[in-house]
């Protein structure tokens, strides 16, 4: 789904990442794992086209990801932050909704009624009327998949996913993953958390200091 040749970022003298080449294949969940610093974050990012300044080749299905509008890649790309983001001033069906709103893709009914669907897949549907701080971190973390979700990608990306969790929410989180693969979702995903890694593994790339320095794949989930 994606593939990235000699994919490199200087920023203000220091190599972020350093010609590195990888893919994150359709229909499997890719780790990409190391210590801080590691260049794990950036990688996702530029995947995401939040980062652009980088050199190399990005495709997104066979497909310079820059020839992409923001439309096509905003309803194929998805994007978790390690720390939500979600508005606070906003309810959670509002969070929801409001990409879908924003798209102008569809009347404020049908953006409250596909909201309500993807709550529904991660069990929050009866918060829909909460605002963020009234929610724990594993239930905000649900919050953001079903925002993401809301614009039916193919590809999903978490920043750690894991930091702000405790042990009952990041389990919870790993069966949300399974729910989503097999919905067809494409997922990779940013941590260090090597417990989370373990119980999650299929394709983990380690890296280190802007570098890819192993794969390990053929690991069940």
């Amino acid at each position: 789904m994606i593939k990235a040749t000699n994919l490199s970022l200087h920023q203000s003298g220091r190599t972020l990442l350093d010609a590195i080449s990888f893919t994150i294949p359709a229909g499997r969940i890719t780790a990409f794992v190391g210590s801080s610093g590691a260049g794990k974050t950036t990688l996702l990012r530029c995947c995401a086209h939040l980062i652009t300044n980088y050199t190399g080749t990005l495709l997104l299905s066979n497909r310079p990801l820059a020839d992409y509008t923001t439309q096509e890649r905003v309803h194929t790309v998805g994007f978790v932050f390690q720390h939500f983001n979600l508005f606070p001033h906003l309810t959670v069906l509002e969070n929801c909704s409001a990409p879908l709103l924003l798209s102008g893709t569809l009347s404020r009914e049908k953006a409250v009624e596909q909201a309500l669907l993807q709550l529904t897949l991660v069990g929050m549907e009866s918060y829909a009327h909460r605002y963020p701080h009234q929610l724990s971190g594993g239930q905000q973390q649900r919050v953001a998949i079903a925002r993401a979700l809301a614009l039916k990608p193919s590809l999903l990306l978490f920043d750690e996913p894991t930091s702000a969790l405790d042990p009952e929410s990041t389990e919870h989180f790993a069966s949300v993953l399974k729910q989503l693969l097999q919905q067809g979702i494409t997922i990779a995903y940013a941590s260090h958390d090597m417990q989370f890694i373990t119980a999650t593994r299929d394709r983990v790339y380690l890296m280190e200091q802007g570098k890819i320095v192993d794969l390990q794949e053929g690991l069940s989930f």
